[in-house]
């Protein structure tokens, strides 16, 4: 697992998100139910952080625009 260095400008929850999210893709590939049981199990708040990274990113990517 290779990580950029702009991951590491996110705050630490988000840090921990992206980190766990890419552990499980080791034992699950893909985006199935299997896979977000496994990260369920590691970080029971995985869909919470997982909307703030997408509004995290929509706010500076590409300005603020809404969905």
């Amino acid at each position: 697992m290779s990580l950029g260095w702009p991951l590491f400008q996110l705050p630490m929850s988000l840090v921990d998100y992206v980190i766990a999210h890419e552990l499980a893709h080791i034992r699950v590939s893909g985006h199935g139910v299997g896979f977000w049981r496994l990260l369920g199990h590691a970080l029971p708040e995985w869909a919470d952080r997982r909307d703030e990274l997408d509004e995290l990113g929509r706010r500076l990517w590409m300005g603020g625009l809404d969905s």
